[in-house]
């Protein structure tokens, strides 16, 4: 009895990827067409069908199949499987993104690396958790409760702040416990080796999903911090600090996603079914990123890479402790157990996006809203137009909201030339959002006496809320309605710290993003 099977190799975009090796494990092999597909006469079929697609610009897959290549489940998501008689078509995506790799080194091994030259472990480091002492996590991640201050739709109180109030106690919020660990995972991505110099490691968190089958879209927070143009470590793995090594870059991620800032549990506390996706910029060259075509194709790359690891369903939610490698991006590839699956659904399409900036990262927020077009070649970068699909016209319907967590406008550009770039942005549909947060040392204009059109346009039919709080010595102010927030706030208002309030209030530039995140998650239409 003889099989035909033909493999079509597509990217995420749905093109093909000419010259793509296919390999049926003890048996044919051979190289994918200008259309992609490959095919070959299996005689007899094996009995436990094994097939390895590999091309250098992208991650390698490798599909098992139960038992019969026709009937039995298989175990990789990005496989999708169509019979006909004894014609069997697999269509394999290959992405671009795949796990850091990761290292656990005791103290005398990490002194030992401090002692080299470029101090670089070429890995993410691990660590054992106090509560988790036979699983390997990222060094320094959460492993236990956070008891997170969240802020509340009004933000600022009815009722006049006391003048003793500092911190938390100067905004209307509650506290919400979330336990990180138990509510998604993190994961530290790369680009394949050929392909990995001068482009950017990306942090991202997966919340788990109840759903049995994929969701019919992925929602996404895309987060740009401020550019690291005075990091001294190599890039990405690279350590520093020889009292107390850590990973520079890596602790930038963790710092805004984990335990300073709260992101990722801002975001849980809400139960939002919202993917967080941060590019970790080396230097100040954002690459692609500085551009819409480019920053949905990097969410298209998280996308699969995500549905390769069956966490775009609730078929990739797992304990803890389920495995030794569960908290430091277990990955179905390599260090996790496979899932077998009669199928396995298409990767689903990017939703609805939320941009955010904080600082002079704010700076690539106005490049991604200027700029569509990648310069680094589109095959790779970009999304190249498919069957009449316009790219464009799918990134400005994803891009449908905007959070400027104190941006730095006067160093990036300055107000005037930010708010003429607004203004075209917000009013291209009546759906997109704004969500400004800034201290005083940032000069945000007033939306009452700046002469700027866009004001008008934001404030729409009107305002649902107007409030200020104005306790002795300081200030703060916030506007809003369904599709626009403004909070201004003297630097007086959230200089405060550090206390035991967590996120921790510190200088007013660094407390701002914390209260703004805070808030836009809980006002997002996302997830």
């Amino acid at each position: 009895m003889a099989v035909t099977c033909t493999v079509r190799v597509q990217d995420v975009n749905g093109r093909p990827v000419a010259g793509a090796q296919v390999v049926v494990l003890g048996g044919p092999s051979g190289a994918a067409d200008a259309a992609g597909r490959w095919s070959a006469a299996l005689t007899p079929p094996p009995a436990i069908p094994q097939v390895v697609v590999t091309h250098p610009a992208y991650v390698q897959e490798r599909v098992a199949f139960a038992g019969d290549l026709r009937t039995e489940p298989w175990d990789n998501a990005l496989v999708q499987r169509a019979v006909a008689g004894d014609d069997v078509t697999l269509t394999v995506t290959l992405g671009r993104l795949d796990t850091c790799p990761v290292v656990e080194l005791n103290a005398e091994q990490i002194k030992a690396v401090m002692q080299q030259p470029g101090r670089d472990p070429h890995a993410a480091l691990l660590w054992r958790p106090p509560k988790y002492p036979n699983v390997r996590a990222y060094t320094g991640h959460w492993n236990d409760q956070l008891d997170c201050y969240v802020a509340e739709a009004d933000l600022l109180p009815e009722k006049p702040v006391a003048a003793e109030a500092r911190g938390w106690a100067q905004f209307h919020h509650h506290l919400e416990p979330v336990r990180v660990d138990a509510l998604g995972r993190f994961y530290w991505l790369r680009y394949p080796a050929p392909q990995a110099d001068g482009m950017h490691t990306v942090a991202v968190f997966s919340p788990n999903l109840g759903s049995p089958d994929p969701l019919s879209q992925l929602d996404f927070v895309l987060f740009y911090s401020p550019n690291t143009s005075s990091y001294s470590a190599a890039y990405p793995y690279g350590l520093v600090n020889d009292a107390s090594p850590f990973q520079q870059y890596f602790d930038l991620g963790k710092k805004y996603l984990l335990d300073e800032f709260y992101f990722v549990a801002q975001l849980l506390a809400r139960k939002k079914r919202v993917v967080t996706v941060m590019p970790i910029v080396h230097g100040t060259d954002w690459g692609p990123l500085t551009t819409g075509e480019g920053a949905l194709r990097l969410l298209r790359e998280v996308a699969a890479f995500l549905h390769r690891q069956c966490r775009t369903s609730a078929a990739g939610v797992r304990p803890p402790g389920d495995n030794p490698d569960e908290l430091c991006g277990p990955n179905l590839r390599t260090l996790a157990r496979a899932v077998f699956r009669p199928g396995f659904g298409p990767v689903p399409p990017v939703g609805g996006v939320a941009v955010a900036g904080f600082s002079t990262g704010i700076d690539p927020v106005k490049q991604v809203m200027r700029a569509f077009p990648v310069a680094q070649g589109t095959a790779l970068w970009g999304v190249p137009s498919l069957d009449g699909t316009d790219a464009l016209r799918v990134w400005n319907t994803a891009f449908r909201e905007l959070w400027d967590l104190d941006g730095f406008h006067p160093d990036t550009g300055g107000w005037p030339g930010y708010l003429k770039l607004l203004r075209p942005w917000f009013t291209a549909d009546g759906t997109r959002i704004l969500r400004s947060y800034h201290s005083s040392g940032r000069v945000p204009p007033d939306p009452d006496t700046d002469p700027d059109p866009v004001w008008k346009d934001l404030r729409g039919a009107g305002l649902t809320l107007d409030r200020r709080q104005t306790p002795p010595g300081r200030w703060a102010r916030i506007k809003q309605n369904e599709r626009w927030t403004s909070v201004r706030m003297s630097d007086s208002y959230v200089d405060y710290g550090p206390g035991s309030d967590r996120p921790v209030f510190l200088d007013a530039h660094h407390t701002t993003p914390r209260i703004g995140f805070s808030h836009a998650a809980g006002l997002t239409k996302l997830g």
